[in-house]
């Protein structure tokens, strides 16, 4: 896109909605026709399903281009600099490459070291798509770094540890958006429907076997409802087949991370006490049977991310316990969303600092065209001029150096 002045940190670039719209239409019309080899590539690291869902969501994003950049107000320019993420990483390239591609002047990658293999002959083969805009760098992260000094905006996807390392050591100035992670908990309410309850919560944790962001790591059950929500989430859980990837359907594959893989074991061995369904465990293979953990009080649990097909499980009286839990110190760093189900008790579009999606689940909520994540520091935020502000983010959206400050609501500023 040409820029309004020399240089790669240029903005108020004129946005051309026509172009955007070919654009678009000529990628997502590629990507379809590639579909069998994409999908092929995929599925070396994804489940079968996952990799079908990822692919539908990248060409749905990219359809919704132009309605995205219609609310860009002419913002854009510079370059773009992106930390792959290590999962979804189709669906990650149409939205830190191809997206920012659309308005700024240059945009940069770095794949990260954990799906690499998978990840260079992906773009070897999106290079064929035309007028890809996108720069692959297989460099060290210090070498990144560097570019990122000069970069318009800075995309960070990863452990909130190693962004706090990255930030710093670039120009304040820069905006750095870090894309991170929560436990996306699902509340049952004592009039939710318990059969959809267990239904939305096995597909979501289970999602490309647990190996993504969105999997809830926690069910909080009214305590009515409790031990009916356990018996049936623990005979679900057991039924679900071990299988490899390719198998359509709710399998139970090998771990694709390795460190995710030794991270759950660890997890569930140290909490053996507290299966319900589920518990083994083979390493050789990096196999883990789906899981799920009893924790006898709401406010002393708070599982990690977990990446994995394990499942905690606790229960409540009132939904203020729950409120409260959403608003603890260690939730309100990491909020994201959090699924409500049959608890009028908890109406707020946001909870604590995370979004509220209602009786639905956080895949549902997920739209490529639209701000991602919760109001949680660690979970999304943006890294400016010394200050942070969390909130959804959308890259379109933060474009610029003064994006509107309407986006944050005066309740779930950071503390």
């Amino acid at each position: 896109m040409p820029s309004a002045s020399s240089g790669s940190r240029t903005i108020d670039t004129r946005i051309d909605l026509d172009r955007i719209d070919s654009l678009c239409a000529i990628w997502a019309d590629w990507l379809a026709d590639r579909s069998e080899d994409l999908l092929g590539l995929l599925t070396s690291m994804a489940l079968w399903d996952s990799a079908v869902a990822e692919l539908d969501s990248a060409i749905t994003t990219l359809r919704g281009g132009r309605r995205e950049a219609e609310r860009l107000a002419g913002r854009g320019g510079g370059r773009v600099c992106t930390f792959l993420p290590s999962n979804n990483v189709l669906y990650s390239y149409v939205l830190f490459g191809l997206m920012p591609g659309l308005w700024s002047d240059e945009v940069l990658i770095r794949p990260s070291a954990r799906t690499r293999e998978v990840v260079l002959p992906l773009h070897e083969l999106l290079k064929e798509m035309p007028h890809n805009p996108v720069a692959l760098l297989d460099v060290s992260q210090r070498q990144f770094v560097a570019l990122c000094r000069e970069a318009q905006m800075v995309v960070f996807t990863g452990r909130y540890e190693n962004l706090m390392t990255i930030r710093e050591q670039i120009p304040a100035d820069i905006p750095v958006l870090g894309f991170g992670s929560g436990p996306n908990p699902v509340v049952a309410g004592p009039l939710s429907n318990v059969a959809e309850v267990v239904r939305a919560t096995v597909a979501s944790r289970l999602f490309n076997g647990g190996q993504d962001c969105l999997c809830p790591d926690l069910l909080i059950a009214h305590s009515s409802l409790y031990p009916q929500i356990r018996d049936e989430l623990a005979a679900v859980f057991a039924a679900v087949p071990r299988a490899s990837r390719e198998q359509p359907g709710l399998v139970a594959p090998p771990l694709f991370y390795t460190d995710a893989f030794d991270a759950a074991a660890e997890f569930v061995t140290a909490h053996r006490e507290k299966i319900v369904s589920g518990g083994g465990i083979d390493a050789p293979s990096n196999w883990l049977e789906p899981t799920v953990l009893e924790f006898p009080r709401l406010a002393e649990t708070h599982p990690p991310e977990l990446f994995s097909p394990v499942l905690c499980l606790t229960a409540y009286e009132e939904p203020s316990e729950v409120r409260a839990w959403l608003e603890s110190e260690t939730e309100f760093e990491r909020g994201m969303y959090v699924s409500v189900y049959g608890e009028p008790g908890l109406p707020d579009p946001v909870l604590g600092t995370s979004v509220n999606c209602g009786p639905a689940t956080s895949f549902d909520a997920e739209d490529g065209n639209r701000p991602f994540g919760g109001y949680g520091v660690r979970a999304s935020a943006r890294w400016q001029d010394g200050g942070v502000v969390a909130r959804p983010l959308l890259l379109s959206r933060e474009a610029g150096r003064l994006p509107s400050p309407d986006v944050t609501p005066a309740a779930a500023t950071v503390r």
